[in-house]
C-alpha cells in the first residue's frame, strides 16, 4: 500500500509570513540590490553607456540634467548696406531737373558722406548731358578721393563684348584674381572684353579711382534680379579671360582690406574671402541669408534728414544708382545692396551656458497599480506558491520555477526599454529564498505499517 504524504503546514506559515513580510515591507532594504541590476543591465538595452550611472525615481521627482557647460556660441552678422535710387522719380522730388552734372554729383556724394557712410559703391554711367568739362571733372575725382568723406569708393564701369576686344582697362589689372586660385568651368560666368565710354575717362585721376565690372550689355544676370530671389549679384566677371571682381565684391574687398591674393574661388562649390567662405553658384552668386538693406530717401540725404543705421560697424556701405534708362529694374538696387550687406557679414561669438541634458533615469512603475491590490496579490500568491509548489513533481515544480524567474526578468527589460523599473531585486530575493526552502517545504510521507522499511 502507497504511503500518504503529510503536509508540513508549521513550515509552510513560517515561510509564508517571511516571504509576506519581505515582500511588502523589505524594498528599502533591497534598493542597492534594484540599482546594482539596473546600472548594469543599462548599457545592453542602450539606455547609458558603460559606467554612466542610472538612477532610479519615484512618481513626482525630477528629470535629472547634467550641469550646465559654457560653449561659445558663433553667428555671421551681416551689416546694413544702404541704397539710394536716382531714378528720374526720385531726382524730381529733390531737384527743379532731372538733368545731373558732374558738379551736382560731387555736391551729393558730400550729402551722402554725412549720413554716415564709409564705403561707396556707385553705378552709374557717368554720362552727362553736355558731356563734363576739366573742372567738374576734377571736382567729382578729388570729391571721389577725399578721405574724410569716405574711405572707399567703387566706381562702376559698363562693359560689352564685341568682335574686337580692347585691352583690359588699367583701372582692372591690379585686382585679377590669380586664375590658379579659380577652379572650376568659368564659361558661366559673364563676360566682357571691352568697356563702355563714359564721361570720366578723359580725366587725369581716372586712372586713380577705384573701378570694378558692373553692367554689362547682353548679359542679364547683371542687368536682372535672378528667378531665384536668394541669389546674389554675380561676383565674378569674365574680361578677356581674366577673372575680375564686380562691383559688390571689389567693393567688400576694398572695406575688408583685402587683396585679391586672398581670394579663393571653386565655382560650384565656395567662394573663400578671407576667412569668410561662402557657397557659390556656377554663376558666380551666392545664397542670400540674413542680409539687411536699408532705403535711403534723396530728398532726405540732401536735406540731411537721412541717417543709416549700424555706422558704427567698420562695414558701414551704401550703393549709389543711377539707371542708364528706365528699363532697368529697381530691384536690381536691392540685389547689389544685399550682395554687398552678405559679403561684408562678420562672424561673431560670445559665451553661453548650455542646459544640462537629460540623465539616464527610470521611473518607478509597480507591477500592480494600487496598495489594496499589491497586498491582496501578495497574500494571495505567496500562499499559492508555498502551498502548492512544494508538492509538485520535481520536473514541473522546476518548470514553475524557471518560469517565474524568465518572466521577472523579461517584465524587467520590457519596463526598462519603457523608462521604467519596479523592485527587481527584491522579487529576485524572494524568488531565490522560495525556490532554497521547496526541498524543505516538500510534504513529508507518512509511513504505515505494512510500509517497507
Amino acid at each position: 500500500m502507497a504511503a500518504k504524504s503529510r503536509i508540513r503546514w508549521s513550515r509552510i506559515l513560517v515561510w509564508y509570513l517571511v516571504l509576506s513580510a519581505l515582500l511588502l515591507a523589505g524594498a528599502p532594504l533591497l534598493y542597492r540590490a534594484d540599482a546594482w541590476l539596473y546600472n548594469n543591465a543599462a548599457p545592453y538595452v542602450g539606455l547609458a553607456q558603460a559606467q554612466q550611472p542610472v538612477q532610479l525615481l519615484q512618481p513626482g521627482d525630477k528629470q535629472p540634467v547634467s550641469a550646465p557647460v559654457p560653449v561659445k556660441k558663433r553667428w555671421v552678422e551681416c551689416p546694413t548696406v544702404g541704397m539710394i535710387d536716382l531714378r528720374p522719380e526720385q531726382v524730381k522730388e529733390s531737384f527743379a531737373s532731372v538733368e545731373w552734372s558732374a558738379q551736382d554729383f560731387a555736391a551729393l556724394l558730400k550729402k551722402v558722406s554725412e549720413t554716415g557712410v564709409r564705403n561707396l559703391a556707385v553705378s552709374a554711367p557717368f554720362i552727362w548731358e553736355g558731356g563734363t568739362q576739366t573742372a567738374g571733372q576734377m571736382l567729382l575725382c578729388a570729391t571721389l578721393q577725399n578721405k574724410q568723406l569716405f574711405d572707399k569708393v567703387v566706381l562702376g564701369m559698363r562693359g560689352r563684348t564685341t568682335a574686337q576686344a580692347d585691352l583690359t582697362p588699367i583701372q582692372f589689372r591690379s585686382y585679377v584674381i590669380p586664375s590658379a586660385q579659380v577652379k572650376g568651368d568659368t564659361s558661366q560666368l559673364p563676360i566682357a572684353n571691352r568697356q563702355i565710354e563714359n564721361d570720366l575717362d578723359t580725366a587725369d585721376a581716372a586712372t586713380e579711382l577705384i573701378w570694378s565690372p558692373d553692367w554689362i550689355e547682353d548679359e542679364t544676370l547683371t542687368q536682372v534680379p535672378a528667378a531665384l530671389e536668394e541669389r546674389s549679384f554675380p561676383l565674378l566677371v569674365r574680361w578677356n579671360g581674366e577673372i575680375l571682381p564686380t562691383l559688390p565684391l571689389r567693393l567688400a574687398l576694398e572695406a575688408r582690406r583685402c587683396p585679391p591674393e586672398r581670394v579663393h574661388v571653386e565655382l560650384g562649390k565656395e567662394i573663400r574671402i578671407g576667412s569668410l567662405v561662402m557657397p557659390i553658384d556656377v554663376h558666380g552668386r551666392v545664397i542670400l541669408r540674413n542680409v539687411s538693406v536699408q532705403p535711403m530717401n534723396l530728398k532726405a540725404v540732401i536735406d540731411g534728414k537721412e541717417e543709416l543705421k549700424g555706422t558704427a560697424s567698420p562695414y558701414a556701405a551704401a550703393i549709389l544708382m543711377q539707371p542708364l534708362t528706365e528699363k532697368e529694374p529697381a530691384a536690381r538696387l536691392n540685389l547689389m545692396a544685399a550682395t554687398i550687406s552678405q559679403l561684408c557679414a562678420q562672424g561673431r561669438s560670445k559665451n553661453v551656458m548650455q542646459p544640462g541634458t537629460p540623465l539616464p533615469a527610470l521611473w518607478y512603475q509597480p507591477l500592480i497599480s494600487g496598495l489594496t491590490w499589491r497586498i491582496i496579490a501578495v497574500l494571495v500568491g505567496l500562499f499559492i506558491a508555498v502551498r502548492f509548489i512544494p508538492s509538485m513533481p520535481v520536473m514541473m515544480r522546476l518548470l514553475v520555477m524557471v518560469s517565474w524567474l524568465g518572466y521577472l526578468l523579461y517584465t524587467a527589460y520590457s519596463r526598462m526599454l519603457e523608462a521604467q523599473w519596479f523592485h527587481i531585486g527584491l522579487m529576485l530575493t524572494v524568488w531565490l529564498l522560495l525556490f532554497m526552502a521547496l526541498p524543505w517545504l516538500k510534504p513529508e510521507k507518512k509511513r504505515s505499517m505494512f510500509s517497507r522499511r
